[in-house]
C-alpha cells in the first residue's frame, strides 16, 4: 500500500473514472439513438414463440406445436428488403432467405422485458412478410454499453402437415395493431389519402 509522508493512504486527487455505468452521455446517446430509430426505421410486428415441453420431439428436440403469442409488440428498425430467392435442388424448392434487422438495443429491451427469443417470428408490414429468429448479436459499442442489437433472421415457413407455424391470418388485424390512426406515422398535418 502507498502511504503519504505522514502514515495515511494515499488517495489520488480528482475524481477521473475510465469505467462509468452511470455516464449521463451514454443515456443521451442512446436516447439519440433510439429516437432516430423509430423516426426513420419502419414498424416491425414481434411473435413471441412458446414452447411446450410435452410436444418436444425427443429425437429432433424441436417443439412439433409450439404457439406464437397472439399479441405482437410493435419494434421499430432498420431492414433492407430482399428479393425472394426459391432455388431448387434435389430436395424441392428451398428458400434460404436471409435479412438483417438493426434495433435499438435498449428499446429492444424495454419493450419486450428480455432480449428476443431464438424462434419467435417477426412481421414487416412493408411486403407482409413472415421471418423467424435465428441469431441476435450486439453491436455498436460506446462507452460500456450496447447502442445496437442485430437480429439475423430467415423466411419463416408454414408447415402444411403438422399445421406448425400457421400465420395465414387476417392482415387488416396486423395493420391495425401497427397503426390504429395512420395520420400518427404521417404527422399531423398530413392526412391520409382515402
Amino acid at each position: 500500500m502507498i502511504k503519504n509522508c505522514d502514515g495515511t493512504p494515499y488517495k489520488l486527487s480528482g475524481s477521473l473514472e475510465t469505467y462509468d455505468p452511470n455516464n449521463p452521455e451514454h443515456f443521451l446517446l442512446n436516447s439519440f439513438d433510439s429516437e432516430l430509430v423509430q423516426i426513420a426505421g419502419t414498424p416491425i410486428l414481434y411473435f413471441e414463440v412458446f414452447i411446450q415441453r410435452q410436444t418436444i420431439d425427443p429425437l429432433y428436440r424441436e417443439d412439433r406445436g409450439k404457439l406464437f403469442s397472439n399479441n405482437p409488440i410493435t419494434l421499430h428498425g432498420y431492414y433492407e428488403p430482399i428479393p425472394s430467392q426459391n432455388y431448387m435442388n434435389m430436395f424441392g424448392i428451398d428458400a434460404p432467405d436471409e435479412v438483417q434487422f438493426q434495433f435499438n438495443a435498449r428499446a429492444v429491451l424495454k419493450a419486450i422485458g428480455h432480449p428476443p427469443k431464438i424462434g419467435s417470428r417477426l412481421y414487416t408490414p412493408h411486403k407482409g412478410e413472415n421471418w423467424v429468429v435465428i441469431q441476435r448479436n450486439y453491436g455498436d459499442f460506446f462507452l460500456w454499453g450496447e447502442m445496437r442489437m442485430t437480429i439475423i433472421a430467415q423466411r419463416f415457413q408454414e408447415s402444411v402437415t403438422t399445421g406448425e407455424g400457421r400465420v395465414t391470418q387476417n392482415t387488416t388485424n396486423i395493420q391495425q395493431k401497427i397503426s390504429p390512426d395512420s395520420s400518427r406515422l404521417l404527422g399531423d398535418n398530413v392526412k391520409p389519402c382515402k
